[in-house]
């Protein structure tokens, strides 16, 4: 069960909505569904390593403030203070090194309801790498032609492809 005290050295919370989904690629004891309110998640980051190049960024996911929107994802439970170390670690090269902060807000557990404070990475507006709101044709544009050592940007795309329909859609057109 998810403990409630997110800062301990024996337990800590990350929540995950981007490629942490499919792949959080750090031990975690427990993992449920979770609310983030007041935000929305958007395809606004750009990737040069992972999902793109310095010529073809791919975009990524980040969270952006908003008041109207949640965003329904997981809550990572890490325990024990050397799986804590490994995920900040693997976090700070994954995330950190790409224009991400390591940020705490707080997040409804969907089964119990409760408030939890935890971790997450979002993206700096003022990054190098951030290419922010485009039109959705445009940025479909963008995601069907970007491919880094991870693989094309679309494929990172296609595993969230429930949280962007519409996105989806037009990549077929490109």
């Amino acid at each position: 069960m998810i403990e409630q005290a997110s800062g301990s050295q024996r337990s800590m919370l990350f929540f995950g909505y981007g490629s942490l989904l499919c792949n959080p690629r750090f031990s975690f004891a427990h993992k449920v569904k979770s609310y983030g309110h007041g935000f929305a998640r958007r395809m606004f980051q750009g990737n040069t390593y992972h999902r793109g190049d310095r010529q073809k960024p791919g975009r990524v996911a980040t969270l952006v403030q908003d008041e109207d929107s949640f965003v329904t994802r997981l809550v990572y439970e890490v325990v024990r203070e050397g799986n804590i170390h490994q995920a900040f670690i693997h976090l700070w090269e994954r995330e950190i090194k790409n224009g991400y902060d390591f940020v705490e807000i707080m997040v409804e557990l969907a089964e119990s309801g409760d408030l939890v404070r935890v971790w997450t990475c979002i993206a700096r507006l003022d990054n190098e790498f951030y290419l922010g709101e485009a039109d959705i044709e445009q940025m479909a544009g963008e995601i069907r032609q970007a491919k880094g050592c991870a693989g094309p940007n679309f494929e990172c795309v296609n595993q969230k492809k429930e949280g962007c329909p519409k996105l989806w859609i037009l990549l077929d057109r490109f």
